[in-house]
């Protein structure tokens, strides 16, 4: 296939005119993989071989080039070189090579690993590209095992696109990982990294002091659990559980051990702080809104669920019920109405939220709120969350969701979380 560049008609004739052959250049050059015909080198990779030419490779990967072309490097380079590979990139070197000749590569997600850390290795920037390109979009929630198993790879090579994309799939999904199997195996920076994070859609906050006793007391982990109970513990938001959890976390074996009992109740301490002064933090002049005392999305707030596909729904008001101030409770006293309505075939939501004067703490209700979608299997597949807003008698709070996937996208739960300041 021939592709012609030209200037437009009026363009002098005198002029220089670029013309383009890409497509048969590549063509060119792609019969020459692995064939043996004015071959100068082969590369031993496991118990392969592969017939190269030393130019191609050289203008694809300036590590081949300094390799094959630059003293003292190219003083010791025999016929056949020996690359030292992982099985997971012997695996996909032959895919990896065709590239270089090709411009183009086959990939799944068996495979990303391997072409990755070869693309980084050779410092073949397009294709690393490329490769990151698919495995962000590989990793979009529900992919939750892609999520798992790409996140230390994003970090180790420092792709931020691919590390924001694995943390939003694995903050939607915390649950999910929190009560399989592999959360045992998961290493400590791991579980700091989740339990840092202010985006998880999780239960409660304690489900997730739960799950990490469970990481902590295990028999892999236990020996070092001063070091990991101090890393760790702090970043459970204990003021965000309820007075029982609380008193079920000071009867817990972490609070009878010795090696993790100190910082457990120091904390525990600290949410019953935030219980006794939080009601009069204005008066007192306190401030309670480092992430510690916030709350994260716990589906326990959950105050109203919506079929995406319910129009019945659309301009109708719908009275629901929250806690009355910051401070967690069991009651649920506060009063608000939900309004719903959506444009057209947009998939457009805008969910408007009025509260009443029963959910106000000195005339207004400081909150945060979200709206969370989930698939026909109750993976979460899309998140809206708004800033905190202070409601009162003259003014609400309005959201706008566009849904991602309307096809995926089933139901919708609304989150109102009171928050202090």
């Amino acid at each position: 296939m021939y592709y012609m560049v030209m200037e437009s008609p009026t363009t002098p004739d005198n002029l220089d005119h670029v013309l383009k052959d890409q497509g048969n250049f590549i063509l060119t050059v792609s019969q020459f993989y692995n064939q043996e015909a004015l071959s100068d080198v082969v590369l031993k990779v496991g118990e392969a071989r592969f017939h190269g030419h030393k130019f191609v490779l050289a203008k694809s990967s300036d590590v081949f080039r300094t390799m094959l072309y630059e003293k003292p490097w190219s003083q010791n380079v025999r016929e056949e070189i020996e690359l030292s590979e992982t099985a997971e990139c012997q695996s996909v070197f032959d895919r990896f090579l065709r590239y270089l000749y090709t411009a183009e590569i086959s990939i799944s997600a068996d495979s990303a690993i391997g072409i990755l850390c070869l693309a980084d290795k050779y410092n073949v920037a397009s294709l690393k590209v490329l490769c990151t390109s698919y495995m962000v979009e590989h990793t979009k929630s529900p992919k939750v095992r892609n999520a798992l198993n790409w996140y230390p790879w994003a970090k180790a090579l420092h792709l931020e696109n691919l590390i924001h994309q694995c943390t939003k799939t694995i903050a939607w999904n915390t649950d999910v990982i929190l009560k399989s199997p592999q959360w045992i195996n998961m290493d400590i920076d791991f579980v700091c990294d989740i339990l840092e994070s202010s985006e998880l859609v999780t239960q409660s906050e304690f489900g997730l002091f739960l799950a990490l006793s469970q990481w902590l007391l295990d028999e892999s982990h236990v020996l070092h659990l001063t070091e990991a109970s101090s890393r760790l513990l702090p970043l459970i938001r204990f003021p965000q559980m309820k007075v029982v959890e609380l008193r079920e976390v000071e009867n817990c074996e972490l609070a009878h051990r010795d090696d993790s009992n100190g910082i457990l109740m120091d904390l525990v301490g600290q949410a019953y702080r935030f219980r006794s002064l939080c009601p009069a933090q204005t008066e007192l002049g306190i401030s309670f809104n480092q992430k510690f005392f916030l709350p994260r999305d716990y589906l326990d707030l959950a105050v109203d669920q919506v079929r995406i596909q319910n129009t019945l729904r659309f301009g109708i008001q719908v009275d629901v019920k929250t806690g009355v101030g910051p401070v967690p409770s069991t009651a649920k006293e506060g009063e608000w109405k939900i309004t719903y309505r959506k444009s057209g075939d947009t998939g457009v939501w805008t969910v408007q939220m009025y509260c009443h004067e029963s959910a106000m703490v000195n005339s207004e209700a400081r909150i945060q709120a979200s709206l969370v979608v989930f698939n026909e299997e109750d993976k979460v597949v899309q998140v809206e969350r708004a800033p905190t807003c202070i409601c009162g008698r003259t003014n609400s709070l309005t959201m706008q969701l566009t849904i991602a996937d309307s096809e995926e996208a089933k139901n919708m739960l609304v989150l109102i979380k009171p928050v202090p300041h």
